[in-house]
């Protein structure tokens, strides 16, 4: 059974929890105490692929509190749903965290326009959309965290172009998304520290060899230098979660924030130290 922790009693959403980091986020905050809602589009399984009720099942079978919940970030009614279900049955939002997405690397002159739509709904409009639902409740509660996934993609491409496409793929768009989050989020942060509402950015440094980007087949691997392992971002996010709620506008790359704070990683259940830094933290 998972004993309380720094998260206890507190209610997080964390949207794309059926898999990849999403799901790895909601388990390593339910290991921590908190009763995760994992949100995503699949939430009963139909392949082998994961759903968020398998997410949740996971985490409260450790000993944790969890409950899986639909959401489609292209739809605006399932994302109301999804505030409203979170409210009624647990009357109140403690932390949100907007992961959700499944980049497409086509290139400008090759997307079609409905997926271009489609991916900024995804990665932008949602992001804002559910900040807009979430505020008014956490604004009542007297404070709330939110934490918008971001990416390495905001920096600019390098010279030789060839070899960057090459190792990276068409990732414009994405990461002109991306850059709207990051920037969002930190005007966010400003809109609402007065509401003791704290609003941060946290990306994998490198590449988290989750299937949907597997599925980019940009020839990644585990073993290199690019790739990280998927606890790095989970222990990362909730060490955010549980910083007090003057940390604020910052934007966070997952294990250099570890090295640099000389956090341990753990596994997602929160039971073995896999990355030895510091102090053995819950």
């Amino acid at each position: 059974m998972a004993a309380s922790g720094p998260l206890e009693g507190s209610i997080a959403i964390v949207t794309g929890a059926s898999r990849g980091i999403g799901c790895a986020i909601a388990e390593r905050l339910g290991s921590a105490g908190a009763t995760v809602i994992a949100a995503a589009r699949t939430l009963e399984a139909s392949d082998d692929r994961g759903c968020a009720t398998s997410t949740a099942e996971r985490i409260v079978s450790r000993g944790g509190k969890a409950a899986a919940m639909h959401v489609d970030m292209e739809l605006a009614e399932t994302r109301e749903a999804l505030i409203a279900e979170t409210i009624d049955q647990f009357g109140r939002i403690d932390i949100l965290i907007n992961n959700a997405g499944t980049a497409n690397y086509q290139p400008t002159d090759v997307m079609p326009l409905d997926v271009a739509r489609a991916q900024t709904d995804t990665y932008f409009l949602a992001t804002w959309h559910l900040c807009h639902l979430a505020i008014p409740h956490m604004k009542r509660q007297g404070e709330g965290r939110i934490l918008n996934i971001g990416s390495s993609v905001v920096n600019p491409p390098t010279l030789p172009y060839a070899d960057y496409m090459a190792a990276r793929g068409s990732e414009t768009l994405y990461g002109a998304l991306k850059t709207a989050v990051h920037r969002f989020s930190q005007g966010l942060a400003a809109e609402l520290h007065s509401d003791k509402i704290a609003v941060n950015v946290l990306g994998p440094v490198g590449a988290v060899l989750t299937p949907g980007l597997l599925a980019l087949d940009l020839g990644l691997t585990p073993d290199m230098a690019i790739s990280e392992r998927i606890e790095e971002i989970a222990e990362a996010a909730l060490d955010i979660a549980c910083r007090p709620i003057d940390y604020t506008g910052q934007v966070e790359f997952s294990y250099r924030m570890l090295d640099r704070i000389a956090r341990s990683t753990r596994s997602l259940d929160g039971q073995d130290v896999i990355v030895q830094r510091g102090a053995s933290n819950v």
